[in-house]
């Protein structure tokens, strides 16, 4: 267990001044550094990754071969970038160690990296300017871009040049962005940074020659009548004319501004430079609205003109399809476009059409009204800590979330190949890929053939199509006591303990009060899935341990990976053991099983007593946007359906799984009553309490029979982000947790990246619009923090214990212990 004090960083410091001393009393466990037991591991499994984001590369020293190469790899739940060969090896890092200013540096200090969310790397090669040339850092925890430049020596030594940005939402000298997703730098100097929270794309230009000072060129986006960007430009399957239908007007969107000019989520960045002429292009991944734009780029001014967008394409078997929430864009020096399909997890190359005869060197529709073609589309959503225990024969093609696709390239164009062997057969000349695999927190190294034209395979687990080790780099969050992404979290009265679910290892972990590993509960793996856990006070069992089990591999045939419930004493010996999947069939919504989509994170269950002391109310919340009550009774064993209500607004669809599809409303606060996106759901005295995650609310139920009383926040819409930490705003809410001493709601409220807490609000009623507005009484603890000790960037779980408050930060995959003193009123 790992103790950090905010005041032994000065920064952090300055940061929180304001608060009193105890402030600094908060723990953080279950994601030390563990590599001092990784070393008889390969050298590219001696270190772990926690949400490793972007990737990029230094083609100049490509020259020096596999070892010699220097790769960058934005280790986002570590606040730092690892420096990697192209075996994996770990051959640097840039941290807090790292404090040189560069010679021509306009700073006297070299600011601390909070959260690394995209990284671009300009080479020398590459860079009109030598003095341009280095490591690009998007900080979100700061807002800002840094500037290191590396050193010819050692892999791990910077030296520090400059930064910009600031926090805000208007022009602020043109340096206000808010959470700056990525960025890339060109050979001519100009920076373009996705600006998501603001929904703009900002361009800018850099000048060595005047103390590095930074420059706003140009601003994209929709804007309203007051001049607010606006997260415009939603793309309807069926309805817009580059998605659903056959189009002639992918390009000029005459009658519709807001499409041709918005942004909703704009992400990953990439430039291509014609070797031929310098026709320089900028490719923005808009995430949220499923499509990419590419601009044409004024080499001489910076200035960017919209030449085309990609959303609808056809794959490589000639079928129409659609991106889903792409995030990763890179080209290769032929102009063939390769993109990160994020929320398809997948891998996709559009090979350029132009022939260099064109006037416009990069092309990707045949004419203006075909649709792209895709030369291959490989990969499907896997969470590898589950594969790799029934060793999946197509493991490989397995990815949870995908965040950037990266060919391996030097600066004359040649692609850096190796030699390999794909499912028993030899592959000479294979072209080398690289893929940050953030939600499964390792880099996958891909391969294509010698030609390009088909992807062979990607790095897999030990022992898998014969392959000895494994491939990937980073190891597998597997270690006693880490965690690879929890979706439970619940305190253990009688024996001051915390639970926790690892829910891709299918496990819980015990920790003490002091984040101590205190091994498993019930002291093995619990497969597949542990879901959801809640605890409760039984007279037959004691205090007792309600725990969700997704797909129960100790059902018995044939009802074997149906979905479970199960009842633990304290000790972790398994009283009751009740197939839920069986329970809920035949009825108008979808059973609560994995088959059918309708048990999967974010799921949860909580516990209220009932009639007599050995009935409880069993509540659990679906996948498929339902929320449940069931009755158990201790006594006789039995566990009997009760009541279901929620569901989906079918007015606002979804982005679920292959046939997704979004309705006109999907980007605004749904009907009283769905749900999009069900989180987790809270018992009280008086009302049933369930996150709402993507209509940033929590809903009240009448818990005898599940009628809506109410809602939590004002509600919005499924991406849309409140400007400051409004009580009445919340920003992705997941987890949710009861303080009996302080008579409090908590709340861990997502990409907010804050926990917070209310006034139990059975005590306040709706309002004439269903609103209800318990008094706030604030939050821990800074989002200023990002990913550093004590930062929740996306705060998923929230469960309250002797006196103190534990929260799970998903992006660290780690756990922070808070006190009542240190919440920020």
């Amino acid at each position: 267990m790992r103790l950090t004090t905010i005041l032994s960083r000065l920064g952090q410091a300055v940061l929180i001044g304001a608060l009193p001393l105890s402030a600094a009393a908060f723990e953080t466990f279950a994601d030390e550094d563990r590599s001092a037991e990784l070393s008889g591991e390969p050298a590219h499994q001696q270190y772990q990754f926690n949400t490793p984001t972007t990737v990029s590369y230094d083609r100049d020293t490509l020259s020096q071969g596999a070892a010699g190469t220097r790769v960058y790899v934005a280790d986002m739940g570590n606040h730092e970038i690892k420096v990697l060969n192209l075996d994996g090896a770990l051959i640097g890092t840039l941290d807090d160690a790292d404090q040189a200013l560069a010679p021509d540096s306009p700073a006297s200090s070299v600011p601390e990296i909070r959260a690394p969310l995209g990284i671009a790397f300009l080479s020398a090669s590459e860079a009109d300017d030598d003095r341009l040339a280095g490591l690009y850092v998007n900080d979100v925890g700061r807002h800002q871009i840094h500037f290191f430049r590396t050193l010819a020596g050692a892999a791990g030594d910077f030296e520090y040049v400059t930064s910009f940005g600031q926090p805000g939402h208007g022009h602020g000298g043109g340096e206000d962005i808010y959470l700056p997703r990525n960025m890339v730098i060109t050979p001519q100097g100009f920076i373009y940074v996705s600006d998501e929270f603001n929904h703009r794309v900002k361009a800018f230009t850099i000048d060595p020659d005047n103390g590095y000072q930074v420059d706003l060129i140009q601003t994209l986006g929709h804007r309203d009548a007051n001049g607010d960007y606006l997260g415009a430009g939603p793309i309807i399957r069926g309805v817009d004319k580059n998605y659903g239908t056959d189009s002639t007007h992918y390009d000029d969107y005459a009658g519709e501004p807001d499409k041709r000019d918005g942004y909703r989520i704009p992400q990953g960045m990439t430039y291509y430079q014609s070797p031929d002429n310098g026709a320089t292009y900028l490719y923005v991944a808009d995430n949220g609205n499923n499509r990419i734009k590419i601009f044409r780029v004024d080499t001489a001014t910076g200035q960017l003109t919209l030449d085309d967008m990609l959303g609808r394409f056809r794959d490589d078997d000639g079928d129409v399809d659609h991106l889903k929430r792409p995030r990763g864009v890179r080209t290769d020096l032929d102009g063939n476009l390769y993109v990160a399909d994020t929320y398809n997890g997948r891998i996709i190359l559009f090979p350029n059409l132009a022939a260099t005869t064109d006037t416009d060197p990069v092309r990707y529709r045949s004419s203006g009204s075909a649709d792209a073609e895709a030369t291959w589309v490989y990969g499907r959503l896997g969470i590898h800590q589950v594969e790799m225990r029934s060793a999946s024969a197509t493991e490989d093609e397995a990815f949870q979330l995908p965040n950037d696709l990266v060919p391996v390239i030097g600066p004359d164009g040649a692609f850096y190949r190796e030699d390999i062997y794909s499912w028993g057969y030899y592959f000479p000349d294979a072209r080398v890929h690289l893929v940050s695999d953030s939600g499964n927190n390792r880099i996958k190294k891909c391969w294509s053939s010698s030609d390009g034209d088909t992807l062979l395979r990607c790095s897999v687990s030990e022992g898998v199509g014969g392959v000895a080790d494994h491939e990937f780099w980073g190891h597998p969050r597997t270690l006693a006591g880490q965690l690879h992404s929890s979706s439970g979290m619940a305190w253990l009265d009688s024996k001051s303990r915390l639970l926790v679910s690892d829910t891709p290892n299918t496990r819980i972990n015990i920790y003490d009060a002091s984040g101590n590993y205190r091994g498993r509960f019930p002291g093995t793996d619990i497969s597949y899935g542990v879901t959801g856990i809640a605890t409760f006070t039984d007279p037959n069992i004691g205090e007792a341990v309600a725990v969700l089990v997704a797909a129960d591999a100790t059902l018995p045939w044939p009802y074997t990976g149906d979905a479970s419930l199960r009842i633990y004493d304290a000790d972790g010996n398994l009283e009751e053991l009740f197939n839920l999947t069986y329970r809920t069939g035949g009825l108008s919504v979808p059973a609560i099983a994995l088959t059918s989509s309708n048990t999967n994170y974010p799921v949860a269950v909580s516990a209220r007593s009932g009639a007599s002391p050995d009935e409880h109310g069993i509540f659990i919340t679906s996948f498929g946007n339902t929320v449940w009550r069931f009755d158990y009774d201790s006594g006789s064993g039995t566990l009997d359906g009760n009541w279901y209500a929620g569901g989906p607004d079918p007015d606002k669809g979804n982005d679920l799984g292959e046939n997704w599809s979004l309705g006109p409303d999907f980007f605004e606060q749904g009907a009283a009553g769905t749900f999009d996106q069900i989180g987790s759901v809270l018992a009280l005295d008086g009302r049933v309490y369930v996150t709402d995650r993507r209509n940033q609310r929590l809903q009240a139920l009448d818990p005898a029979s599940g009628a809506l009383i109410g809602q939590l926040g004002l509600g919005g819409g499924t991406y849309d982000h409140p400007d400051s930490l409004d009580p009445q705003r919340f920003f992705l809410p997941a987890g949710l947790a009861y303080d009996a001493q302080q008579d409090a709601l908590l709340v861990a409220d997502g990409f907010n990246m804050v926990a917070r807490a209310w006034n139990n609000p059975d005590a306040y009623s709706p309002d004439a619009s269903g609103v209800i507005s318990p008094a706030y009484r604030g939050h821990w603890l800074d989002p200023a923090l990002g990913t550093r000790p004590g930062g929740l960037f996306d705060a998923e779980q929230v469960a309250v214990g002797d006196g103190s408050v534990y929260v799970f930060s998903l992006i660290s995959n780690r756990v922070t212990k808070f006190s009542w003193s240190e919440i920020n009123p």
